[in-house]
C-alpha cells in the first residue's frame, strides 16, 4: 500500500507529481511524467491511497488514466466530494450511530453506540480515570447527538474532559465557542476546529453553490426538491438540481427519502449552523429567503388542508407531518408579521394535523397565537366568529391536556359571551359543536340537546352528512342521559346509519374524539342498559376497530376507555385490563394526562374485578388523585365514584363504598345510571347482615326506576338480587314472577353472566 497525502495541494496539476514522488518515479525530458507513471504501474499489483482529494477533484481524469493503463492497480480515494469518474464505487461514511435522548438505555447499553464509544475512547486518552456513570451518561449522550455523531466533532469535544465535565462541555458549546478545538500539535488546520473542517468544504464551492448552501439553512427537518426550487430560485442561470448534486457530493447536504420514496434534502445541525451564520452576513438574501419559505409553506398547508378531513386522509397527514417543522417556522414568521391572511392559510391544516397526531400542546400554542393576532386587527363579523371558534378550540385542547380546569371554563365562557351576540353569523356549526361539548361536560343536557337540534337544522339546510352525525350524537347522548334511553338510542342509530351510508368528513377546528367512534361507544353503553348485550358488544368492537383505523390518539383513548366500561359491566376483567393498558399506552405516548388518570382508574377496576381488590383500590385512588388534580368535568365524576365504590364492595369495605355511591346518587339526581347505583348500594348494604332490609329496599328502588326508564338490564340485575333475598326468606313466588317477566323480555345476550344468573333462578337451579 502506498499513501499519498494531498492535503497541502490546491492545484490539481500537482497530483501526478505527488504520486510519482511517493512511488519514486523520476520525470525525464524524453517522457511526460504521466506516461512514466503509467509505465511503472502497468504490471504492478498495488493499492494506492489518495487522501484529501476534494480540493483537487479535477485530477480525477489523471487517476482514471492510471487505472486504465494499469489493470492490477487499485486506488482508494478519501474525499468529501465524489469524483464522478468511470469505474468509481462510492462508499459513503455516515455519522456514527446515536442513542435516542428521549429513551436513553442504561449506561452499560449506552456504550454500544458508536458515537458514545468514540467519546469515551478519546476522553480516557486524555484523562485515564474518566468513566461513564449514571450521572454523566445523559450529558455525554447529549454531546454526541448535538454534534450529529460526527467523529471529528466528538473527538474535539472529548478532548476537553481534562478540564471540563460533560455538562460543562455542553454549556460551552455554541457559535464561535472554542470548545471544539484540537490541541494536538501538528494537526492539519482544517482539523483543528469543527468550523475549520466545514469551512474547508465551503471554500471549495462555486459562488452559486455557496448561495444555495446558505439559503437551504432556513429549512427545518429537510426539504423536498419542489420546496428548495421554489424558495431558493437559481441565480446567474444556474441549475438548482446540479447545485444540489454538488452540495451532496461535497458532503454538505444529505439526500434521503420519505416512506413513499420521495427525495428530500437536509443538513446536519452542525453544518446548518455554519450555513446560517454565512446567510446572516447577507441580510437582504436572508429576508427574501425567509419570506419565500413562509409563503411556500402557507400555500402548501392550504392545499393539504382540503385532504385532511374525512377518511383516506393518511397521505395528507403524512405530508404535513414530514414538513411540520417547516410549517411551524412559517407560522412563527407570519405571527411576527401579524399577517392574518397568511396565518389563515396555515391554521386549518396545522390544526387538523395537530389533532390527528394528538399534539394538543401545539394546538394550544396555535390558537393562542392566532387570538393574539386577531386582537390587533379591526373587528368584523367574520373575525368575531373566528374568535369564537378559536376560543372553543382552545377550551377543548386545554381540556384534553389539563382536564376541566378554571382556564377551560373561562375559555368556554368567553366563547359563549361572544357567541350570544353573533348567532346569525356564518360558520356556525363548529361553534355550536364546541358549546354542546361544554354543556355536556357540565351535565347540562337540556342545553346540549337544544344545540343538537340547531345542528340538525343546519345539517338539513346545508345537506351535510357529517353535521348530521354530530347532531344526532349530541341529541342521542343528551336524551339518554335525560332519562329517555330509547329516544337516545334512536338518534344514535340515525347517526350510525348516516355514517354508514354517506361517510363522515371532519370540518374546521375539529378537536377531540371522532364523533363516529363516540356514536358507537355511546350506543354500546345505551344498548346494554336497554337490554341488548350482543348489540352493545358489536358496537363496542366497531368503535375500537374504527379508532385503531383512524390512528387518532385522543379517539383511540376515548374508544378504549368507554368500551372498557362496557366490559366492566359485562364482568369481563381480562378485557377491561386490555382496554385500560391500551388507554395508558396512548396517554404516555402522547402526553395526555386526562387519559392517564382515567386509564389508571380503569386498570384499578380490572384488578378489583379479578379478585385483587386492594391492588385495584390503590390504583383507583391514584387515578382519582390525578383526575381531581385536573378538576374533572361534573358529567364524569359520579361514574368514577361508582367504580371506586364497586372496588370497596369487592374488598368488603362497606362503609367507605356506601359513602361514595351515595355521593354519586346525590350528584346525578336522576338519569339512566341511577338504577345501577342503587343496585351497587344494595350490594354494599348486604355486606352486613343487619342491613338486609335496607338492601332489599335499595334493589326494589333500582327495579322501579329501571322499569320507568326502560333500562331492562338494570331491571334484570335488580330483580335477580331481590329474588335471591326472597328465596333466602322462603318468599320466592312474587319475586320469581317479576324476574321471569323481565328475563323473558330479552331477545339476545343469553350467554352473558347476568342472564345466565337470571335463568338459573327462573329455572330453580340456583
Amino acid at each position: 500500500m502506498w499513501f499519498v497525502d494531498l492535503a497541502p495541494l490546491m492545484d490539481a496539476g500537482l497530483v501526478v507529481s505527488a504520486i510519482a514522488e511517493i512511488l519514486g518515479v523520476i520525470e525525464n525530458a524524453e517522457e511526460p511524467l504521466q506516461d512514466a507513471l503509467e509505465q511503472t504501474l502497468r504490471e504492478r499489483a498495488i493499492l494506492l491511497v489518495l487522501d484529501n482529494f476534494e480540493q483537487v477533484i479535477e485530477a480525477g481524469v489523471a487517476v482514471e488514466r492510471l487505472l486504465r493503463a494499469a489493470p492490477r492497480l487499485k486506488v482508494l480515494v478519501t474525499s468529501r466530494a465524489v469524483l464522478h469518474r468511470y469505474g468509481e464505487h462510492e462508499f459513503p461514511v455516515p455519522p456514527l450511530d446515536l442513542p435516542d435522548l428521549r429513551n436513553l438505555p442504561d449506561p452499560a447499553s449506552l456504550t454500544h453506540y458508536e458515537a458514545i464509544g468514540l467519546f469515551l475512547e478519546r476522553a480516557v486518552a486524555v484523562k485515564p480515570n474518566f468513566a461513564l456513570t449514571p450521572d454523566n451518561a445523559p450529558s455525554i449522550a447529549e454531546i454526541a447527538v448535538r454534534l450529529d455523531g460526527l467523529p471529528l466533532a466528538i473527538e474535539l469535544a472529548a478532548s476537553r474532559v481534562k478540564v471540563l465535565s460533560p455538562q460543562g462541555i455542553i454549556d460551552r458549546m455554541g457559535k464561535g465557542a472554542p470548545t471544539l478545538t484540537s490541541r494536538i500539535a501538528g494537526a492539519p488546520e482544517r482539523q483543528r476546529t469543527l468550523r475549520g473542517a466545514i469551512q474547508w468544504s465551503y471554500d471549495l464551492l462555486h459562488e452559486d453553490e455557496r448561495l444555495l448552501f446558505e439559503q437551504i439553512s432556513v429549512f427545518q427537518g429537510g426539504a423536498s426538491l419542489d420546496a428548495i426550487e421554489s424558495v431558493c430560485p437559481p441565480v446567474s442561470g444556474a441549475d438548482t438540481l446540479d447545485e444540489l448534486a454538488s452540495l451532496v457530493d461535497n458532503s454538505l447536504l444529505r439526500q434521503f427519502e420519505t416512506e413513499d420514496g420521495e427525495p428530500r434534502f437536509g443538513m446536519l445541525e452542525t453544518i446548518k449552523e455554519y450555513a446560517r451564520e454565512r446567510l446572516d452576513h447577507r441580510p437582504e438574501l436572508l429576508a427574501t429567503t425567509r419570506r419565500a419559505h413562509a409563503d411556500f409553506f402557507a400555500d402548501f398547508a392550504m392545499r393539504q388542508s382540503e385532504q385532511l378531513t374525512g377518511y383516506g386522509r393518511e397521505p395528507a397527514v403524512a405530508a404535513m407531518a414530514t414538513d411540520v417543522e417547516n410549517l411551524r417556522v412559517a407560522w412563527r414568521h407570519w405571527v411576527n408579521e401579524s399577517d392574518l391572511d397568511q396565518l389563515n392559510k396555515l391554521v386549518d391544516g396545522l390544526g387538523l394535523l395537530y389533532d390527528a397526531k394528538g399534539w394538543y400542546h401545539a394546538t394550544i400554542e396555535l390558537t393562542t397565537d392566532l387570538l393574539s393576532v386577531l386582537a390587533s386587527t379591526p373587528s368584523t363579523p367574520e373575525r368575531a366568529m373566528q374568535e369564537v371558534m378559536l376560543r372553543t378550540s382552545l377550551a377543548r385542547a386545554l381540556m384534553a391536556v389539563n382536564g376541566y380546569t378554571q382556564e377551560v371554563e373561562d375559555a368556554y365562557a368567553q366563547a359563549l359571551e361572544l357567541f350570544e351576540g353573533q348567532r346569525e353569523l356564518p360558520q356556525l356549526f363548529p361553534v355550536l359543536r364546541g358549546l354542546a361539548s361544554f354543556y355536556n361536560y357540565r351535565a347540562e343536557f337540556e342545553k346540549a340537546a337544544h344545540v343538537g337540534e340547531q345542528i340538525l337544522r343546519l345539517a338539513d339546510a346545508q345537506d351535510d352528512p357529517g353535521m348530521r352525525v354530530d347532531g344526532h350524537l349530541l341529541l342521542g347522548a343528551s336524551k339518554a342521559m335525560r332519562n329517555d334511553l330509547q329516544a337516545g338510542s334512536d338518534h344514535l342509530d340515525s347517526a350510525i346509519a348516516c355514517f354508514e351510508s354517506q361517510g363522515y368528513r371532519s370540518g374546521r377546528f375539529r378537536l377531540g374524539n371522532n364523533p363516529v367512534v363516540a356514536c358507537f361507544t355511546t350506543s354500546a353503553l345505551v344498548s346494554w342498559l336497554l337490554g341488548y348485550p350482543d348489540r352493545a358488544l358489536e358496537r363496542a368492537r366497531r368503535a375500537v376497530g374504527l379508532a385503531n383505523e383512524l390512528g387518532h390518539p385522543f379517539t383511540l383513548a376515548y374508544g378504549l376507555f368507554h368500551t372498557g366500561f362496557l366490559h366492566l359491566w359485562r364482568r369481563e376483567p381480562d378485557l377491561v385490563m386490555e382496554r385500560a393498558t391500551g388507554v395508558l399506552e396512548v396517554a404516555d405516548r402522547h402526553d395526555l394526562p386526562i387519559w392517564k388518570a382515567l386509564g389508571t382508574c380503569l386498570q384499578g377496576a380490572a384488578d378489583a374485578a379479578s379478585g385483587r381488590a386492594e391492588e385495584g383500590l390503590a390504583l383507583i385512588h391514584h387515578g382519582l388523585d390525578l383526575y381531581q388534580g385536573l378538576k374533572t368535568p361534573p358529567v364524569f365524576w359520579p361514574l368514577l365514584l361508582s367504580v371506586q365504590a364497586g372496588a370497596y364492595a369487592r374488598a368488603g369495605q362497606a362503609a367507605e363504598g356506601l359513602g361514595l355511591i351515595q355521593e354519586a346518587i346525590e350528584i346525578i339526581g336522576s338519569g339512566a345510571m341511577v338504577p345501577e347505583f342503587h343496585v351497587l348500594r344494595g350490594e354494599l348494604l348486604l355486606l352486613h347482615p343487619d342491613n338486609v332490609t335496607d338492601a332489599e329496599l335499595a334493589f326494589e328502588q333500582a327495579f322501579d326506576l329501571a322499569r320507568t326508564l326502560d333500562a331492562k338490564m338494570s331491571q334484570l340485575r335488580a330483580a335477580v338480587r331481590i329474588a335471591r333475598l326472597r328465596r333466602a326468606e322462603g318468599e320466592m313466588d312474587s319475586a320469581e314472577r317479576g324476574l321471569r317477566r323481565v328475563y323473558e323480555s330479552f331477545t339476545e345476550g343469553f350467554t352473558t353472566l347476568d342472564l345466565l344468573e337470571a335463568r338459573e333462578l327462573v329455572n330453580g337451579t340456583s
